[in-house]
């Protein structure tokens, strides 16, 4: 089961079934959106057909008639001359479903919009007229639902309206278009009214598409199958052969590792295509780390020395720029995650570094900033510490050096005054700086930068104080 499972989880099966489901859902959805268009474009198309057939009704009806129509209805040579221009019209358009003519009313009793039958058309003209299509003349028919809400709208305003509607036999959906007819004086006397059936319509639209469908379908399996043929050729059979020969793979010693070169190379893949610059590539790897793979340790060893170079301060020993860079990403990643973590930024800047450096040169600035650097450590020796200039310290504040915080900060400030009024060491031994802490505030922090800029604010604030002092040791 497993091994069958396998099998149909390789790209020999994968490819052509998700073309296949590719093409087919893009053939569906092509399918399915011309449907669509089609619908919408076929009921606006016959809505303009029934704007045309009513007004033809309309000015063939004579509206001051039309209680004569309904009083002698078939009997009238009149009505049966109407009756057969309206069937010359049904038959002039073929998709025309039914054609009437009522008075529509509002029925006091009920609320419902219904209509005085004054013409009906039955499926054929015939002079012959049965009884039952006599006795409906003058009937009232309650009119579609969807209609309620128009009765002001085609009777007082005097608008056509169409809707579409569920018929109440085997028709299905109709589409129902409505136009007054008035008289001389440009009052309501009844409606003109035509239907054409949605189903008819949309039938061999639906016949199309189905064959359509099948048709891309055919071909597309059909295309699929030849397609497979040819990646199997020129894709799948090398990629096999290629798998089963690394499987194959020993690694354990040198000689292992230029045996499978050796039958890597034995397979001699030529197929002209893109598989054969990856055989080619995979042999030339191959090679290479059997060549080079005696100098791995020495690499990796050369790897890990610049590493710790990289994120360790040549002077002072402890974090540098980049290893600070690193430490707010990480940090800022933590404050996304969850934004009630607690933390400060405690942001340092030694004191009087040139006048030590112009005064008794280099080496002994270097040694001013180391001794600056073993105070900031002594009083921070659970936090990060980080050299990210010539003379700026940055502590990053967590966890016990966090809740003691101001203690820590106290402290820092009493060690750097008490050595800066030293006066009996030498100038360059008396070490101050100025300082400022911040505290992370998710009320008004988005990013760990916003908590490093207040802290930086504060300890140029502090400096500012200090150089008003003019102090110089």
């Amino acid at each position: 089961m497993k091994r069958l499972y396998a099998r149909y989880l390789t790209l020999k099966m994968r490819i052509p079934v998700i073309f296949v489901l590719s093409l087919l859902f893009l053939a569906a959805c092509i399918i399915g959106i011309s449907f669509r268009r089609y619908e919408a474009l076929n009921v606006e198309k016959h809505v303009k057909m029934a704007e045309g057939i009513t007004q033809l009704m309309v000015d063939r009806f004579e509206a001051d008639r039309m209680d004569y129509y309904i009083e002698n209805n078939y009997s009238s040579d009149e009505y049966m001359e109407l009756l057969k221009y309206y069937y010359t019209l049904k038959d002039s358009y073929l998709d025309v479903r039914y054609m009437y003519v009522y008075k529509l009313f509002k029925d006091d009793s009920d609320g419902m919009i219904k209509g005085v039958v004054v013409l009906d058309l039955d499926e054929e003209y015939t002079e012959d007229v049965p009884q039952d299509s006599i006795d409906l003349i003058g009937d009232i028919c309650p009119t579609a639902p969807e209609f309620a809400s128009d009765f002001e709208k085609m009777t007082v305003e005097k608008q056509c309206t169409w809707h579409i509607v569920e018929s109440d036999e085997t028709e299905g959906k109709l589409i129902t278009f409505v136009r007054p007819i008035l008289n001389d004086n440009g009052n309501y006397i009844c409606s003109a009214c035509v239907d054409f059936s949605i189903d008819q319509l949309y039938a061999k639209g639906i016949d199309f598409v189905i064959e359509l469908l099948v048709v891309i379908t055919i071909i597309v399996i059909g295309v699929i199958v030849i397609i497979n043929i040819i990646l199997s050729v020129i894709l799948f059979n090398p990629l096999s052969r290629m798998t089963k020969c690394i499987e194959s793979f020993k690694f354990d010693t040198d000689q292992d590792r230029f045996d499978n070169v050796n039958k890597m190379e034995a397979l001699n893949i030529h197929v002209k295509n893109e598989i054969d610059e990856l055989y080619n590539a995979l042999v030339l790897s191959m090679k290479d780390s059997a060549y080079y793979m005696t100098s791995l340790n020495l690499a990796k060893t050369e790897i890990r020395e610049i590493s710790e170079t990289a994120y360790k301060d040549a002077l002072t020993g402890v974090g540098s720029k980049t290893a600070y860079d690193n430490e707010m990403n990480k940090l800022q990643t933590d404050l996304e995650r969850d934004q009630k973590i607690k933390f400060s930024i405690v942001m340092i800047d030694i004191n009087n570094l040139k006048y030590v450096n112009d005064s008794f040169g280099h080496e002994h600035g270097d040694e001013y900033i180391k001794g600056c650097c073993n105070i900031i450590c002594n009083v921070y020796k659970k936090s990060p510490v980080f050299r990210i200039g010539g003379d700026e310290f940055v502590v990053i504040l967590r966890g016990n050096d966090y809740v003691n915080r101001m203690d820590c900060f106290d402290s820092l400030e009493d060690l750097f005054d008490e050595s800066c009024g030293n006066t009996s060491a030498e100038e360059y031994c008396r070490y101050s700086a100025s300082f400022g802490m911040a505290d992370y505030d998710p009320s008004t922090d988005k990013t760990v930068d916003d908590v490093f800029k207040r802290a930086d604010k504060l300890m140029y604030d502090f400096k500012k104080e200090f150089k008003k002092l003019q102090f110089r040791p």
